[in-house]
């Protein structure tokens, strides 16, 4: 609780110093706030006869309370120029101590966060997730900084996630070019190995998009190239190889009346990893999504059809068809069902 005031105690400070400049700046608040409670009783499923102990108790119920606090100030500077700024606060379960620095904690939740134990998770507490800034010039809008990314099209694939990057969108009529840099992971800022090539030698994970949107009348289309270029494991002697895939998606949105329409493709292929050593097999990438989506408003009510399907292949075989979305961190906004296939309870 101390540190989410002295995060409105930072917001007040960062208000006085930008009050002498009101007339030209204006601040809007948004935000939400949620409490959520869930009860499962056996989730796996399981008899009395076949939950054992050895099973780590597959089959015990659970309760929970869970609740967040998001809020997302944007200082908006002048015409056609915004800074986007947003955090998560009190992200967690209620009555949760496994952040508290205290003897109970728990040690393997804390490790997957920190190099040691002694580590305090305080992403559990004030998390702040996005600060970007968003100007339109005469050549284009652009979007520098830490923002939402994995979001394209429909829901079908898409995650919403936070990363670093920049944006960029050209207007054409009816056209509008998109292209963006990705910066999902960067290794040179640690040191590998011994000698100082393999510290300042290229150790990062880059995506690059290149998309186009159209616009209809009762609707829109789009599709989206995509390259990522992995090279994180590349300076890492006993697994020395470099990760390629590339991606195209197309997606059309449409509405007919009372009827409604949306479909998305993705198709998926390149190197999963390329491995440096000619003696090590490499492992190919091919994958494929289709999703369709009708729906008929019949007020108050409608009625609809949902298809996705997602060619899949045994994970532990050396070519990597399917299963390709879950390691990009594609996928998890889109929940078709209460439970089943729903990310946020695995």
């Amino acid at each position: 609780m101390r540190k989410f005031w002295i995060v409105l105690l930072s917001l007040g400070l960062i208000m006085a110093f930008v009050m002498p400049a009101a007339a030209q700046t204006a601040v809007k608040f948004g935000g939400s706030y949620y409490v959520v409670g869930y009860h499962e009783s056996n989730h796996s499923l399981k008899d009395d006869a076949t939950r054992a102990a050895s099973t780590s108790f597959q089959g015990a119920s659970a309760s929970f309370f869970a609740q967040r606090l998001r809020i997302q100030p944007e200082f908006k500077i002048a015409e056609g120029l915004t800074l986007v700024t947003r955090f998560d606060a009190l992200e967690k379960k209620w009555g949760d101590q496994t952040w508290s620095p205290s003897a109970s904690y728990d040690v393997s939740n804390r490790l997957a966060y920190n190099t040691s134990a002694a580590g305090v998770r305080t992403q559990e507490n004030i998390e702040w997730e996005r600060a970007y800034v968003d100007f339109t010039t005469g050549i284009g809008r652009f979007m520098v900084g830490y923002q939402n990314f994995v979001a394209w099209g429909t829901s079908f694939g898409d995650t919403h996630i936070t990363r670093p990057g920049i944006k960029y969108m050209l207007p054409m009529g009816d056209l509008t070019l998109v292209a963006a840099w990705e910066k999902v992971g960067e290794g040179s800022s640690t040191l590998f190995g011994t000698s100082a090539a393999n510290r300042y030698a290229e150790h990062d994970y880059n995506i690059y998009d290149l998309g186009l949107i159209g616009k209809f009348k009762g609707g829109e289309w789009g599709v989206l190239v995509q390259y990522a270029h992995n090279t994180i494991a590349e300076e890492t002697a006993s697994t020395n190889y470099t990760k390629r895939i590339y991606l195209v998606d197309p997606y059309v949105k449409a509405t007919f009346g009372s009827i409604y329409f949306e479909a998305e493709a993705a198709y998926a292929w390149g190197d999963w990893a390329d491995y440096a050593v000619a003696t090590t097999q490499d492992i190919d990438v091919k994958a494929m999504g289709i999703y369709a989506n009708v729906k008929v408003d019949l007020a108050p009510a409608y009625v609809g059809l949902k298809f996705a399907w997602v060619r899949g292949d045994d994970y532990t075989t050396r070519d990597v068809e399917g299963n390709v979305m879950s390691s990009l961190l594609a996928g998890q906004v889109f929940n078709p069902c209460l439970m089943m296939f729903n990310d946020d309870r695995g």
